[in-house]
């Protein structure tokens, strides 16, 4: 081989390397050179100042590259995308929370390999991640936030009854609720240890029975979409129904009948009823922090990780997790995916995190938190976090409320309960 010869061969290796480096975002400014100005339309559910920082940083290594953030509301969130991509007017990227990925994503676009591969989702991300890969091992969406359910307890009430520590298991959860619960002399609650066992007044109550189910290894619905609530489970030459067991532990704490109740219907809603110092555990997700702390700056309070089963092997707790996605339906495709890349980076996520006082979604920063007194317990349960194929959250979010107000009222077998449960889960499918 002449000198020519190597010249040609190292040119074209140079410039494919370039190139890789340019698409890959190594490179950005010569990729944006020239290229005139892209405008990428965000959705998200956040207020924009925590990624403002964020958006102009990665404006200023792409300057042909702007981004406009447009703050949604999650109820509204399923019709306004629905008729976004129906119009023509489809979002280049979309936080787009877990609970809706089995109904929605077929609307996805898949993230180009060279920035994101399944490997790297599950190197690098928290286990529910798995839920924004395809049936191909496609990545659908890269992590972003967590919103897991937790414990959040009163310091105060519990110094008061002698409970040093907040409950690790289910069973020093009931304890905990007993020992603490005040009633007057007709029976009603006057001071509760825990919300439990109603839906109605109980905003998190579907999200505490998903989490008691899976805890116990009932998958609500399985990985084909079936769904399997209140199935029995063999093991070796014993069957048990988990599902009717969470359920009946759920209901005592509401059973008048029981010891154990420590919550009535007629109470006020679980949430407020804590911030008032009423309450003294109360199940719920991570983003209620700092509500909770801003409607009541004199509360003392703490975060704790959700209550498991005894002898847990993996710690479960159920929530929502906020992936960036790419819609099918967006013709910026590659400018976007290369944005998502951006704001999912170590560095990125970091600060995201930081500026929003969460945690990242991201395993190599998880332990940066573990010298602090809350967000440690944040990470703890963002790493907690397990996920079920919902097939409609809304839909799914009324039949398990209709769930929990049919075991609290006793009119018929917990399993005539769940199986009509399962049955109106199948209706969606269908």
């Amino acid at each position: 081989m002449n000198k020519l010869q190597i010249a040609i061969i190292g040119g074209a290796v140079i410039v494919v390397v370039i190139a890789v480096l340019i698409l890959i975002g190594a490179l950005p400014g010569l990729r944006q050179r020239g290229a005139g100005e892209t405008t990428l339309i965000m959705w998200g559910f956040e207020d924009e100042r925590p990624l403002a920082p964020l958006t102009l940083k990665y404006r200023e290594i792409n300057s042909g590259v702007s981004v406009a953030y447009h703050k949604k509301d999650l109820a509204g969130f399923e019709n306004e995308m629905l008729n976004a991509l129906a119009s023509g007017e489809s979002p280049d990227v979309i936080v787009f929370p877990s609970d809706y990925i089995a109904k929605h994503k077929d609307k996805l676009s898949a993230a180009p390999s060279i920035l994101m591969t399944e490997r790297e989702i599950k190197q690098n991300f928290i286990d529910a991640a798995s839920v924004f890969l395809s049936a191909k091992n496609e990545v659908l969406g890269i992590p972003f936030y967590a919103n897991p359910l937790m414990l959040f307890a009163n310091s105060d009430i519990l110094t008061q009854n002698l409970v040093a520590l907040p409950p690790k298991t289910w069973d020093d959860f009931l304890e905990s609720a007993v020992k603490i619960t005040k009633k007057d002399s007709a029976g009603n609650v006057t001071l509760s240890g825990a919300a439990l066992g109603r839906s109605l007044n109980i905003k998190n109550a579907p999200l505490t029975l998903a989490a008691l189910l899976l805890q116990s290894g009932d998958k609500i619905i399985n990985e084909k979409g079936d769904p399997v609530l209140g199935d029995p489970l063999i093991i070796g030459n014993t069957t048990i129904r988990p599902a009717e067991s969470s359920l009946r532990f759920l209901a005592d704490f509401a059973n008048p009948k029981k010891t154990s109740q420590s919550w009535a219907a007629a109470l006020p809603e679980a949430k407020e009823m804590f911030i008032g110092g009423k309450l003294a555990m109360y199940l719920g997700l991570l983003s209620e922090f700092k509500e909770i702390k801003n409607k009541n700056p004199h509360l003392a309070f703490f975060p704790a990780s959700l209550p498991q089963l005894k002898e847990v092997v993996r710690p479960v707790t159920s929530g929502v997790l906020y992936a960036l996605t790419v819609p099918r339906a967006s013709q910026k495709q590659l400018a976007a995916w290369e944005f998502i890349k951006f704001l999912t980076s170590q560095e990125s996520s970091r600060e995201y995190a930081d500026t929003l006082e969460t945690v990242s979604v991201r395993r190599d920063l998880l332990p940066e938190y573990k010298k602090e007194a809350v967000r440690s317990v944040f990470a703890e349960s963002v790493l907690y976090l397990a996920l079920w194929p919902n097939q409609d959250p809304q839909k799914s979010d009324e039949i398990l409320r209709s769930l929990i107000e049919d075991a609290a009222s006793g009119k018929e077998s917990l399993r005539d309960s769940l199986e009509r449960a399962r049955a109106r889960l199948r209706e969606i499918k269908n």
